[in-house]
């Protein structure tokens, strides 16, 4: 099968030796013939019988090489037959299409592969010209193909396209039409179903009687022209997918070209903010010190050495300890459940210099993690100029609250007075009584003894008036110590009792009981309660004198721990415009009023970390109120 494009050759040469066989037994009877008719039938009779029994035995023998002969060409055609339908069969079989055409192009016979290729039966596509299957865009390719194979009768090779007429089976669906999806193309690769692509080889040969004949092989190219087409297509769209990628990533680069560049430029400003930052760390006058969770210190800024004494150098790996007598990472711990924010708290601690001497301090810490490290920034003033002026304020204000006494005392010496006089008059009569006693000639010393006991008992009572009045206007250092505030209350209004008789005023008290201590300057607190009643008495004396005039004091625990004291009246009230006024130093309502009451007793409310404030309503009174802690720290005691 190795020359199976002239394989009908085969058969027509097997043909033309039967022939030349035939042509041979032809001969041979010819030649008997020839001899019977040289013999004639004159000659026989004339023959012996000894020669024609020769010539019976030379026919006999004529006749069995003729019978011979006549086998050999029986065998000789059976295995020509068997020959040609081997090869139809073949010849039919074969996938690859045959053709044969003559010098016009017109089929002279074909096989089933080129029957199925073209569409139609074999016995359809005899006498039809080749070219009228060939798809227009290749018919001058076509006819120039022939015209080289007829003119240089040496074998060519073409390339072309056929139309079916309706879809064929040997029309494979192009596997490779698949990547156009894998590889997820915008656009897949077009295919014409109805467009077979063939590669004809032809050469020319001439039969036995000489006439020229084309004898053509057809392969069916199609799924190898649609591979190729679509990875030609696959190409190209590769090709545009690699350019847009090449594009893109080059965009990408000048962004990350752009972005180095930023990166450098936020470098350059971290450099330039660091260095800001170290010559603000090193040029602040507050001490800023780090340490880590085991409370050494990893870095210390120069402000140190003027706080404490160490060079910044010095205090890299000491324990804070050294500068602290406690840690203030150990501090924030404790104070853990009263505040989250560490920054938010200030505190008043004492500091070590290295001379040993101890330095006051505000503290506040900072936390913060680098790393999965924890480090806290403790940030510490030195605040012993502001406590030693808060010790002269307090000192002025001592002596300011002093002078106020002074003054106050001075508006109610006359209602004192009468207070004092009420005593001593009864002693004066009481006196006399016992001297009247003494001069009668039967001496009742019982009734004698009651009158003395009388007049102790109301010189006591001038004692303790004219002792309190003392106690309350004498100069003496702030001191504080534990007092009831209730007992505060009604000493503070024991001495108002005479103004608040001499203007028909009622004092009523409304006290919690049982409120917890404080720490408090006996004195001071009196102070306020006295300029708070008296400043309600001022309010209440010039009322009608049919309105009924009520001063009222309350004392509750709030919340926060902390103790409240109100002082209300029913008077007229106060004013707008009084009211953005009233606590300001220098500011009275009084003709011969100072206006120092009110500030210096907000003042001294604030000194014991109290709040004084005020409400009113024109027509319906005023209530002032202060409140002042429950208990206190001992290293927060003057």
């Amino acid at each position: 099968m190795s020359k199976s494009p002239n394989g009908h050759l085969m058969t027509e040469s097997l043909g033309r030796k039967a022939e030349a066989f035939l042509d041979e037994h032809r001969e041979t009877i010819r030649k008997q013939a020839e001899i019977m008719l040289a013999h004639s039938a004159a000659d026989i009779a004339r023959m012996s019988t000894e020669d024609i029994q020769k010539l019976l035995f030379e026919f006999q023998v004529h006749q069995i090489e003729l019978k011979m002969q006549n086998e050999e060409l029986n065998r000789a055609h059976q295995e020509l037959t068997a020959s040609r339908d081997s090869y139809a069969q073949l010849y039919d079989a074969s996938p690859i299409g045959y053709l044969t055409l003559n010098e016009a192009g017109i089929i002279q016979k074909a096989n089933v592969a080129v029957a199925v290729l073209l569409g139609g039966l074999k016995e359809e596509l005899i006498n039809k010209r080749l070219g009228q299957f060939i798809h227009p865009s290749d018919q001058d390719n076509y006819y120039l193909f022939l015209h080289r194979l007829l003119a240089q009768k040496t074998e060519q090779v073409l390339s072309a396209k056929i139309r079916k007429s309706c879809d064929s089976l040997t029309d494979p669906k192009c596997q490779y039409v698949s990547l156009c999806e894998e590889a997820r193309l915008s656009q897949p690769c077009d295919r014409n179903n109805n467009i077979t692509y063939i590669e004809c080889c032809a050469s020319v040969i001439y039969n036995d009687n000489n006439v020229l004949q084309i004898c053509m092989i057809i392969h069916n190219v199609t799924e190898r022209k649609q591979a190729q087409e679509t990875i030609a297509c696959l190409n190209d769209k590769l090709e545009q997918k690699i350019r847009r990628q090449t594009n893109e990533l080059t965009l990408t680069n000048l962004s990350l070209v752009k972005k180095v560049e930023e990166l450098r430029h936020s470098k350059r400003q971290l450099v330039e903010r660091e260095a800001k930052l170290n010559s603000i760390f090193n040029a602040s006058v507050e001490g800023i010190i780090t340490i880590d969770m085991t409370d050494i210190i990893v870095s210390a800024n120069a402000a140190v050495e003027t706080i404490f004494g160490y060079k910044p150098e010095e205090l890299i790996g000491c324990n804070i300890n050294k500068l602290m007598q406690s840690s203030p990472r150990e501090m924030n711990d404790c104070n853990m459940s009263r505040t989250v924010k560490m920054a938010d708290q200030i505190r008043e601690i004492e500091g070590i210099r290295k001379n040993g001497s101890i330095v006051p301090l505000d503290l506040s810490v900072a936390e913060f993690s680098i790393d999965n490290a924890h480090y806290f920034t403790n940030i510490v003033r030195d605040i012993s100029l502001r406590k030693h002026q808060e010790l002269q304020d307090k000192e002025h204000l001592d002596e300011l609250a002093h002078v106020t006494r002074l003054g106050l005392m001075g508006e109610m010496a006359s209602g004192i007075a009468h207070e004092v006089n009420q005593p001593l008059a009864a002693i004066s009569s009481y006196t006399q009584a016992s001297l009247n006693l003494m001069s009668a000639k039967n001496l009742d010393k019982i009734k004698l003894s009651e009158i003395l006991s009388k007049t102790q008992q109301q010189a006591l009572r001038a004692g303790r008036i004219i002792h309190r009045m003392r106690e309350f206007i004498k100069s003496h250092p702030k001191h504080r110590s534990t007092a009831d505030l209730n007992t505060l209350i009604h000493e503070a209004a024991d001495l108002c009792i005479a103004e608040l008789k001499q203007n028909y005023i009622r004092l009523t008290f409304q006290l919690e009981n049982n409120l917890p201590p404080i720490d408090v300057d006996h004195v001071q607190i009196e102070q306020v309660l006295i300029n708070l009643i008296r400043n309600s008495v001022d309010a209440l004396k010039d009322l009608p004198a049919n309105q009924q005039r009520q001063v009222s004091i309350h004392s509750q625990l709030i919340p926060n721990d902390g103790i409240q004291v109100r002082v209300k009246d029913n008077g007229p009230g106060i004013d707008e415009e009084q009211q953005q006024k009233i606590l300001t130093p220098f500011y009275t309502t009084k003709a011969d009023g100072m206006g120092m009451g009110l500030s210096i007793s907000r003042s001294l409310i604030a000194a014991h970390d109290g709040n004084l404030q005020f409400n009113s309503q024109s027509g319906k009174g005023t209530t002032f109120y202060f409140t002042l802690p429950v208990r206190r720290k001992s290293n927060e005691r003057n």
